[in-house]
Formats: C-alpha cells, sequence, structure tokens
C-alpha cells in the first residue's frame, strides 16, 4: 500500500511540473494583460501554479497542456470593467482563461487604483521544437455538442403519452407530428410556468435557450434579487423573438430580447406585421451590448462579408431574433440567404460543430460577448471574427433603430489582437405598463445595485451593467417609473462618475 501512494504521488508530482516554469507562466500572463489593458492599467502581484493537466482534446500528434494558477493582479489606474466600450470584464476573463466565479474583486460601478483582483485561471501550453508555448486560455462553461441517447427523457416521454390519447400511430407518431406536440407543449408548459409564477406573487422572467447568454444572465438576475426578497422566475425560451410575444401575450411580466427587434415589435413591423403596433411594450433598462459575430476558422481565405456569397454559412435558429439580424447584416452587404450555397438554421452550438468539422464556412450570430460557446470552441480550432463593412454598418444604423456601431474590445476572444468594427444591439430587460413605478424602482435599484460582484452569480455579461449605459440604444420607449430610477441612480453617483463607498 506505501508503495503504491508512493507511486501515486510520483505521477502526480511528475504531472504537476510538466508545462513551462514558473517564470515562463508569469511572463506569458503579463503580456496578454499588456496586449488587453495596455498602458500598465493593471499589474501581476503574483502568481501561484496549481498544477497541470493534459487537454483532452489535442489532436493526434499534439502534446497540450492545461496549467491552472491562482493570480493576483492590481488596478493601477481607476478602471470601469463594465464599459462597453473599452477593455473590460470580458477581455479580463479571456486573457485569464478564468469562469465567471474564478474572478474575484470585480465592482459594479469601476474599480479604483489600488484595488485588488483575485483569479483562478488557466492556459493552454503546446510543446513545439522542444519548448511549451502558449496557446490559448482555456474556455469556461464549456458546452460541449449534444451526444445522442437512448435515454427517454420525461419530455420526450409526455410527448409520446400525448401521442397516445390523440390515437395517433401505434407505432409512435412520426416527426411532423412530434414536431407539433413538441411546440403546443412548450407554449402550455412556458405558460403554466408564468401563471405559477404570478399567484406565487413573482416575476417571471423570459430569458433563453438553456445554453445562452440570456439564460445565464437570467439566472444570475434570479439570484442575486432573490437575496433582496425579489422572486425573479426565470423561464427557458427560444430566444428574444419568443420572449417578446410571451410578453404581449401576458405570459410574463419581464423578458430579455434584442433592442432592434423591441423596435419592430413597437413599430409592428418584421416578424410583428400581423400582430400591429405594439402600444404597451416599454424598456426598463439597456443592460449590455450584444455584438454581431462573424465567425470564421482562422485558417479559411474568409477576410470580410462580401466573400460569403456562393459559401456555407449558419444565420441561427428559425424564428430567432438574431437569424433576424443576421438575414439584415447580409442585406446591408448586397447579399440575401439565397446567394449563399447554403443558409443553415443551426444553433450557435450545432453551427460550432460545423464549422470545426469543415462542415460550415462561416456563422454569423447575435450574441453578448464573450460567448461561452465560442470561447470553448476556440479550444478545438483557432477561430476568426470578420468585421463589417463601415458603409453596412451606417446603413444598419439608419435601417435598424436600436442598433449601433461597436467596436468590440481587443482580446475579447483568443486570438484577437485588435479591436473589431462591427453592429451591437442592447440586451434590453423589457414589461409592459403593467408594472407600477413603485415594483420598476425596487427592480432597477437592486439591479444596478453598486458593487454587486455579478461575477460571482456566474454573469459576465452582469459585469457590464451600468447606470451610464442603462438608456443606451433602447429602440422602444422607457417605463416611467424606470427613467426616474435611473436618473436617480446617476445622481446618486459621486462627480468622478463612481458610487460612493
Amino acid at each position: 500500500m506505501r508503495r503504491m501512494l508512493l507511486l501515486i504521488a510520483i505521477v502526480l508530482l511528475a504531472a504537476c511540473s510538466r508545462g513551462p516554469d514558473q517564470q515562463a507562466l508569469e511572463n506569458d500572463l503579463r503580456q496578454r494583460l499588456q496586449q488587453a489593458f495596455p498602458g500598465d492599467k493593471l499589474s501581476l502581484v503574483a502568481l501561484h501554479r496549481r498544477g497541470s493537466a493534459d487537454d483532452a482534446h489535442d489532436a493526434p500528434g499534439e502534446d497540450r497542456l492545461l496549467v491552472y494558477f491562482d493570480a493576483e493582479l492590481r488596478v493601477e489606474h481607476d478602471l470601469d470593467f463594465g464599459s462597453w466600450d473599452s477593455p473590460g470584464v470580458a477581455s479580463l476573463v479571456s486573457v485569464l482563461g478564468a469562469g465567471p466565479r474564478g474572478l474575484r474583486g470585480i465592482e459594479s460601478g469601476g474599480n479604483r487604483q489600488g484595488d485588488r483582483l483575485l483569479a483562478h485561471g488557466s492556459l493552454i501550453y503546446q510543446q513545439r521544437d522542444g519548448a511549451w508555448q502558449a496557446v490559448v486560455p482555456q474556455g469556461f462553461s464549456a458546452p460541449r455538442a449534444p451526444q445522442t441517447s437512448s435515454t427517454v427523457t420525461p419530455r420526450e416521454a409526455l410527448v409520446q403519452a400525448i401521442g397516445t390519447a390523440l390515437n395517433l400511430s401505434h407505432g409512435g407518431t412520426g416527426g411532423a407530428e412530434r414536431k407539433v406536440i413538441s411546440e403546443e407543449l412548450e407554449r402550455s408548459l412556458t405558460n403554466i410556468q408564468g401563471r405559477l409564477g404570478r399567484l406565487q406573487n413573482g416575476y417571471p422572467l423570459a430569458g433563453g435557450p438553456e445554453s445562452g447568454q440570456y439564460s445565464s444572465f437570467a439566472q444570475a438576475m434570479s439570484l442575486a434579487l432573490r437575496e433582496h426578497g425579489l422572486n425573479i422566475l426565470p423561464l427557458t425560451t427560444e430566444g428574444g423573438l419568443e420572449n417578446l410575444r410571451l410578453l404581449q401575450e401576458g405570459e410574463v411580466v419581464l423578458a430579455l430580447s434584442q433592442s432592434d427587434m423591441a423596435h419592430l415589435a413597437v413599430s409592428g413591423a418584421g416578424p410583428f406585421a400581423e400582430r400591429g403596433l405594439d402600444h404597451n411594450l416599454r424598456a426598463l433598462a439597456s443592460l449590455y451590448p450584444e455584438p454581431v459575430h462573424v465567425l470564421v476558422r482562422a485558417d479559411s481565405d474568409l477576410h470580410d462579408i462580401a466573400a460569403l456569397r456562393g459559401k456555407r454559412v449558419s444565420l441561427g435558429t428559425p424564428n430567432s431574433a438574431s437569424r433576424a439580424t443576421a438575414i439584415a447584416v447580409l442585406s446591408a452587404h448586397n447579399l440575401q440567404p439565397q446567394d449563399l450555397a447554403l443558409a443553415a438554421d443551426f444553433s450557435l452550438q450545432q453551427a460550432l460543430a460545423e464549422l470545426r468539422d469543415g462542415r460550415l464556412d462561416a456563422l454569423i450570430q447575435v450574441i453578448g460577448s464573450p460567448a461561452d460557446s465560442i470561447r470553448a470552441a476556440s479550444e478545438d480550432v483557432p477561430l476568426r471574427l470578420l468585421p463589417l463593412a463601415d458603409e453596412a454598418i451606417a446603413r444598419l444604423q439608419g435601417e435598424r433603430p436600436g442598433s449601433y456601431a461597436y467596436q468590440l474590445p481587443a482580446a475579447s476572444y483568443p486570438g484577437q489582437d485588435q479591436a473589431l468594427s462591427t453592429l451591437a444591439v442592447s440586451s434590453l430587460l423589457l414589461s409592459n405598463q403593467q408594472l407600477t413605478n413603485h415594483e420598476v424602482e425596487l427592480l432597477l435599484s437592486q439591479l444596478f445595485a453598486s458593487h454587486r460582484e455579478w461575477l460571482q452569480y456566474g454573469s459576465v455579461q452582469g459585469g457590464q451593467l451600468s447606470p451610464e449605459n442603462a438608456m443606451r440604444g433602447l429602440g422602444v420607449p422607457l417605463h416611467e417609473g424606470a427613467e426616474k430610477t435611473i436618473r436617480q441612480l446617476r445622481s446618486a453617483a459621486q462627480p468622478d462618475g463612481r458610487p460612493a463607498r
């Protein structure tokens, strides 16, 4: 037994000692911090290596290693990590290879000189010519492509039971019938959840797909506000378009959606033409930017949007807000879906897998950055973002209220050395006039409470919340109670724009 324990200890020690030494690790991290935050805004105070492990995703013939570390950083100049227009929390978590909960000390409202940040991070190294070279930071919250399984889920069993009750085919329902049942079942369950939430004096919130950024933020919002007696009930939905429908039909009292889609709902245009104008829709706040991501493999010969003609491109899932914006982006570059060799309707996770395996040339997705799935996919294959043409951005701003020109900060994603010109919309927290001014004031005062550490609730996007940006890129009327509350939150700040400590 003693020999076995000694052997295990030797093996573990050997694994931990592989890879770059302490000095090389420190140099690599300092270089990345300087690239993302130039001008010595952040300094590395201490770094402790916490072991290493073989990278399970390395390609045949590669020797890649995950190196874990704990780091202490010092803020050398006042720095607002929630800024939309300069490197912030998105760049920091990407540089450090840290998960949202692996970073402590980021404060809502901004950090000041002398503040200390603690991070549990990781870098991926690859051995080349006998030396270890840093490749990319490790991704976080890495959802992988769904695996097929023969296990019948409760939802599938319910679909089968409904098929039986409707006297459909004895051998099980066909694909079309199952799709109808599943869609109606999803709608019914969402309605039930919404009604039960109101019975419990809570606030049903239409979030998004389970692995998406909307869902992550909705869950974080629920956790953060629950501590202060506010019961937010996040619902899993198809995304922004369905969320607006649920809000219009009174099935929820809060919803997340893109600012350009919300404007179309108010105007009764686009996918809302049949419904007509929505006079009751109100914005409570603009939360964080959602840039347009046009992704290709790093080794692709594609370098601009015009080059997508005749290519295989995923535009996003049917009836999603992101897909509608993606088609508008193509149009602004004088392209239509029929100009593509393939206009796929994959989810982001599916599209990333297809891009990795060479079955897609590009994908377009509107999502808060850094997107967990994109970060995770960059571990398997290097990716690159395409810029939007300046004239297309100007055209889109004029045609789609709620959208605006945006520079995606450098280092938001691995390998992104420079800021990227793109278009962004705002992620809006929406409601209608059934919420009273008092309810809105209570919600927003807690949502924008100073020094709340959103990363500890699992949301990078939450770290970008700021009263200063809460009216930015709205595209829809602001709730009367929201306008009053946001102005009060702004005026409560000190002259330098940061809340008093």
